[in-house]
């Protein structure tokens, strides 16, 4: 029996001895369903640190809950990217997506192979695509079982092993240099955690200080925007107010502190300003005028004005004139017929027509007192003059009429009479004015309209004292037909009655308050008119002369409405 070897052959094989020669070596390690696979790695984004395997040969990625690899990031498209399984190893494609898909910093158009390290970014995140199949995995199936590492425990390494170094405890270390070393790095982490809250709260402080710096400046800047709008709307109260040389001035002072604040409205007001200025001083030296009862220079004040926004206050002034004018030639007549033979009274009669004549050179009746004031003044200084020859007698009883001398110009127009034509209708015409006057209550509104301008042509051309009842009787009568017209909305009719109220009585409030509102009415038909210019040209027509109707010549709508009145009459 042969002798029994002192090595098996399968202890052999635990002993890590080389193959015979020529011999391949027995394939150990993990098996191939054990090797890693291929796998994205997030680097960046929501998903950051976060591994995902790649399964399967397919793989979506997207913000969607059922994408393979489902990320919660706002920037990336719900199903973004598509990684492939080819027969060359694992590529990418874009699923067009929102942001596209990049690949090692340029965006893809196409399906992109990818290599290990390569890196995928999807908005704000970014994947590392690791393929352990061709890495770390075949390298531990390839490699034998590793020889028995040699310790303090086992000793020597088995013949043919790679010898590694002993590892020994870190128990063997001298544990007051371990508690030594514990408290030096106990130290170092205290002293840079203190830097560090030490620099956030520094951070802190001067993000706070920077933001409290932002808003006062910020309040700063709202404050100094509300005093501007303040000061701008001052200086348009101004205005409004005819005041165009203080808005001027505070006009000028916010674009000096701001030029760019409201630059184009601020122009447009200074532009105004510039025009109307002008109106205003002449408005203000016409109002001196007439306190100081000068009437020649307040009509000539009034003349420069040009295209105001003051119309208001230039009508008013203008109504003012016109009341004293008549006012003064009332007082000539009376003291021309008081003090005949006192010079410093006809000297004074004569510059009253004159004055009235500069102003008003269309007046009939100043002329005339000019002329017998003249006249009385020459006998004054000549007294042993000839009395002259009366041409015209018929003024003489005109004269005497408008003075409120009824009987007396009755008396004179008889006695001339057979002369005179002129003075035989004088007569005819006071009887009749006689007449009529007696029974004002019974007139309807047309007869006291025309029995008031009998009046006027007896008197040669201004009212007499005579019809002061009928002028309240008019005033009363036409001021209610006025308002009746106003309430059916026929401004035409309302402004043409209230109008013979204020011919009669220029200060009556109410027929003054028609005629404004008139004018404000006749600007909304202006503009009725002038959108209807196109598709009825007659309708428009109709309200542009409406408009006329309602508006005294040099009013803005009065002008603008007569010259599209024309454009249509010449289509």
């Amino acid at each position: 029996m042969p002798p029994r070897s002192k090595n098996p052959p399968a202890r052999a094989r635990a002993t890590g001895q080389q193959p015979a020669a020529g011999t391949r070596p027995r394939r150990t390690g993990v098996s191939p369903a054990a090797r890693p696979s291929a796998k994205l790695v997030c680097s960046a984004g929501p998903a950051s640190g976060q591994e995902f395997l790649l399964s399967g040969d397919e793989v979506t990625i997207g913000r969607a809950a059922d994408a393979t690899v489902s990320v919660p990031d706002t920037s990336v498209s719900r199903k973004h990217a598509l990684v492939r399984k080819t027969a060359d190893g694992w590529a990418v494609s874009d699923l067009g997506s929102g942001n596209g898909t990049i690949v090692n910093g340029e965006q893809i158009s196409e399906e992109q192979p990818l290599a290990p390290g390569d890196v995928i970014t999807l908005g704000d995140s970014e994947f590392e695509f690791a393929d352990g199949s061709a890495g770390q995995g075949d390298a531990l199936a390839a490699s034998p079982r590793r020889p028995p590492v040699r310790t303090a425990r086992t000793g020597a390494p088995a013949p043919g092993a790679r010898a590694r170094p002993v590892r020994t405890s870190r128990n063997s270390d001298d544990p007051a240099v371990a508690a030594k070393k514990r408290r030096r790095l106990l130290i170092v982490a205290g002293t840079s955690l203190a830097v560090l809250m030490a620099l956030g709260v520094g951070y802190r402080a001067i993000a706070q200080k920077q933001e409290k710096a932002r808003i006062e400046i910020l309040r700063a800047q709202q404050a100094q925007e509300a005093e501007l709008t303040t000061a701008f709307q001052e200086a348009k109260n101004l205005t409004k107010d005819g005041k165009w040389v203080e808005a001027k001035a505070r006009l000028e002072q916010i674009v000096e502190f701001a030029p760019n604040f409201s630059s184009k409205s601020i122009a447009t007001y200074l532009e105004r300003a510039n025009t109307e200025i002008p109106n205003e001083q002449a408005l203000d030296e016409a109002q001196a005028a007439l306190k100081a009862d000068q009437l020649a220079r307040a009509a000539a004040a009034l003349a420069r004005i040009k295209n105001t926004m003051m119309e208001k206050r230039e009508n008013e002034l203008k109504e003012q004139l016109e009341v004293k004018l008549g006012e003064k030639v009332v007082d000539a007549r009376k003291r021309l017929s008081a003090s005949p033979r006192d010079l410093a009274a006809m000297e004074q009669v004569k510059a009253m027509a004159e004055d009235v004549l500069a102003a008003r050179p269309e007046d009939r009746e100043a002329p005339d007192i000019k002329r017998q004031s003249e006249d009385n003044i020459n006998r004054i200084k000549n007294p042993n003059l000839p009395p002259p020859i009366p041409e015209t007698p018929h003024l003489e009883v005109m004269q005497r009429f408008r003075n409120g001398d009824q009987s007396g110009a009755m008396s004179l127009a008889q006695a001339c009479a057979a002369k005179n034509a002129q003075c035989r209708a004088l007569e005819s015409q006071i009887k009749e004015f006689d007449a009529r006057n007696k029974n004002l209550e019974n007139l309807s509104s047309v007869e006291l309209k025309n029995l008031y301008v009998l009046d006027k042509k007896i008197a040669g051309g201004n009212s007499s004292d005579l019809s002061k009842q009928l002028r309240t009787r008019l005033a009363t009568v036409f001021y209610k037909e006025a308002s009746n017209a106003k309430t059916v909305r026929n401004w035409v009719t309302a402004i043409q009655k209230a109008q013979t109220v204020l011919e009669v009585d220029p200060g009556h409030p109410g027929a003054n308050a028609i005629i404004q509102e008139a004018r404000s009415q006749a600007h909304d038909i202006y503009l009725r008119g002038y959108q209807l210019r196109e598709t009825s040209p007659d309708e428009a027509g109709r309200l542009f002369k409406d408009v006329i109707m309602m508006t005294p010549p040099g009013d803005t709508d009065h002008e603008k409405a007569k010259s599209r009145l024309e454009e249509l009459q010449r289509q």
